[in-house]
């Protein structure tokens, strides 16, 4: 069974390819500029004939629905519902959280941290129970300081990874707590979303059969966009089109 990744919710594209034996393929491609609409397409090709494979023969995609990045999400899951109309292959959305945390396999807790703009922070904590990935903290919004203290309130190692750490990691110079301020660590090699870890997810969905209708798939953005809130600031809380 082989499953398609595709991540785009983040400034680095990604797309790859899992069997339920290992990752046979994987292709990451970070650049100073959002260039997925561009990018991705072309990026599912090449995977596909180094692999010497067709779509034909995937059994599943499995695409980040966010949250991250607003344009990057709508771009990846118009590319997943297009393969998956076109050739009738089951469609899975991952949570970008929960795929970040699949990056530290066996970690005791992990905290994804996602930049959601202003001085907020999209987070959740994750834990490994039995070689299954759990989730202790629902998805939020966290203050960067109000995240910080619940996590120094754990008195636990704690590993945060994502492109909103340094956000988090910027209270923590100003912190004088010091013995629970060693707790926390950064993984930075581990800070964008990998599509070889939304694969693995959406094949464990997949044997589950835990799909999703490709006409129904839906972001899952957690906030307005800064356009429908500076729209309800003129306009007052009308509907956005």
């Amino acid at each position: 069974m082989k499953v398609l990744g595709i991540e785009t919710t983040s400034k680095a594209a990604g797309v790859a390819v899992v069997t339920e034996e290992k990752i046979i393929a994987e292709y990451f491609l970070e650049t100073s500029k959002y260039t997925h609409l561009e990018k991705l397409i072309p990026m599912v090709d090449r995977i596909l004939k180094d692999l010497g494979i067709t779509l034909r023969e995937i059994d599943g995609i499995a695409v980040s629905v966010g949250p991250g990045s607003f344009t990057g999400i709508r771009i990846g899951i118009a590319c997943a519902q297009g393969i998956s109309q076109a050739l009738g292959i089951p469609l899975i959305a991952v949570n970008t959280l929960d795929s970040l945390a699949y990056n530290l396999p066996g970690r005791d807790l992990i905290c994804p941290v996602i930049d959601a703009q202003r001085n907020d922070v999209y987070s959740a904590l994750f834990t490994w129970e039995e070689g299954e990935l759990k989730k202790i903290w629902d998805y939020s919004i966290f203050d960067t300081e109000r995240l910080l203290k619940s996590l120094i309130d754990l008195g636990k190692e704690v590993f945060l990874l994502g492109d909103g750490v340094d956000k988090v990691f910027n209270k923590l110079e100003n912190n004088s707590n010091n013995v629970n301020l060693l707790l926390i660590k950064k993984e930075g090699l581990y800070s964008m979303p990998r599509a070889s870890s939304t694969a693995i997810i959406g094949l464990k969905e997949l044997i589950m059969g835990n799909i999703t209708d490709c006409f129904s798939i839906k972001p899952f953005y957690m906030r307005k966009s800064h356009a429908e809130e500076k729209w309800e600031e003129k306009h007052g809380k009308q509907k956005f089109t």
